[in-house]
């Protein structure tokens, strides 16, 4: 692909309006991502008030230059809608308040021990629900949502939680994925976040005085600098991990599902060699990440690709047009199960190049269990399904900022082990 130096005023003005136009729309954003990094991979567009970058070195630096990039705060359509969490905390604060969530998610004795149990004994109650073929499988409704949901709220011990999924999509809807800043859409966020809180500070109260042996009460109890988090903090904690604990893996095991369907030889491929689990479960990150992009700011003035940023300004990061940049993937445009074979871990760390997850200190924390979850529901459905059908036309993914199909139904043809 040839690289121009920049383009003139007027084929910015296209670009951008071509950029709006996935916002407004459900298409494909593959290509206009194409014409950005070629053209002008670092945009301004004034409908959407900011710097757009979607080439993978430019997309890694803004998660890792701490000293020019940081977290936008106090404004709709920003990872805010949660209250303080650990996407608005750095240095120190950031890595101790980490640490407690991670030793409980990213632990490797407990992903391979009571994760790995819990996770697979929620697959298996849900999926153990889906009907086989000829009846339709409401794949993302019965499985993609409902486990990692479960998981969170068992890790949190809400349970009750999962019956309150309109309070996630109500939030989630409000954060990054409101690119525009929707009032109205803020208002409801707000709204659920509020209903959330309600419901938590009772839980939240109990826990201080008799803490158990699971996340929430390690919030609860927690010191950082002598003093025990507020429970305006432990709020906003609840929000954030419910959120963050569903939506990659929800939306990644949908476009997995999808795709396998539309490609019954992949499927056949891995089902067939299941060293290529863990390979086609980060493929699909980068193929259609479920996290398209995320919002920055300019922490000081910089230039970047002959551009003056300067502080204060807002930058959208397009992580699905870094994770098909061909300087960083060979053949991008091409779904390949063995992609990351012999790889796989590090695509779910800071170390290897897939940006599902982020970059930086600011990586994913849960990342490593979205991983275990991904894997085992896929080992499960090889497992049960000789095959996979879509009924009808494939759904389209929607969504710009946060992108999947909306829903999925599937004929799920038994093997013979289950017949």
């Amino acid at each position: 692909m040839v690289t121009r130096a920049g383009v003139g005023p007027g084929r910015e003005a296209e670009l951008a309006e071509a950029l709006v136009g996935l916002v407004d729309g459900d298409r494909d954003p593959y290509p206009v991502y194409a014409l950005l990094r070629d053209e002008a991979p670092v945009l301004w567009c004034d409908a959407l008030s900011a710097w757009v970058l979607t080439r993978w070195d430019d997309v890694t630096r803004a998660f890792e230059d701490a000293e020019h990039f940081g977290q936008l705060m106090g404004t709709p359509g920003t990872s805010s809608i949660h209250g303080r969490a650990l996407l608005q905390m750095t240095g120190d604060e950031h890595r101790r308040k980490s640490a407690i969530v991670s030793r409980r998610i990213r632990s490797p004795r407990l992903l391979e021990s009571a994760l790995a149990e819990m996770v697979a004994r929620l697959i298996e109650h849900f999926g153990g629900a889906l009907p086989f073929a000829p009846e339709v499988a409401d794949v993302k409704g019965g499985l993609t949502t409902p486990v990692p949901l479960s998981v969170i709220g068992e890790l949190m011990d809400m349970q009750e939680a999962a019956r309150f999924a309109h309070w996630y999509h109500a939030i989630v809807a409000a954060g990054v994925a409101n690119v525009r800043g929707d009032p109205d859409v803020h208002a409801r966020g707000l709204e659920a976040r509020q209903e959330l809180y309600d419901f938590v500070t009772p839980i939240i109260e109990q826990k201080r005085l008799h803490p158990g042996d699971e996340l929430l009460s390690d919030l609860c109890s927690m010191e950082y600098e002598g003093e025990q988090l507020s429970d305006d903090e432990v709020r906003s904690f609840c929000s954030f991990l419910l959120s963050a604990g569903i939506e990659t893996t929800d939306r990644a095991l949908t476009s997995l599902f999808k795709q396998l369907a539309l490609e019954p030889a992949s499927w056949q491929r891995v089902r067939d060699d299941r060293s290529l689990v863990s390979s086609a479960c980060a493929e699909i990150l980068r193929f259609r990440a479920p996290v398209q992009g995320t919002v920055r700011v300019v922490a000081r003035d910089l230039e970047l690709r002959g551009r003056k940023l300067r502080a204060g300004d807002k930058v959208i990061v397009l992580v699905g047009a870094a994770n098909h940049d061909p300087e960083a993937f060979a053949e991008p445009d091409c779904f390949d199960v063995t992609r990351f074979l012999g790889t796989e871990r590090p695509q779910f760390t800071p170390i290897g190049p897939l940006r599902a997850f982020g970059a930086g200190a600011h990586t994913c924390t849960g990342s490593l269990l979205a991983k275990l979850e991904m894997e085992r529901t896929l080992t499960y459905l090889l497992d049960r399904c000789e095959r996979i059908e879509l009924v009808g036309p494939a759904p389209a993914d929607a969504g710009f900022m946060l992108r999947s199909a909306p829903s999925l139904e599937l004929r799920l043809h038994p093997s013979a082990a289950v017949r």
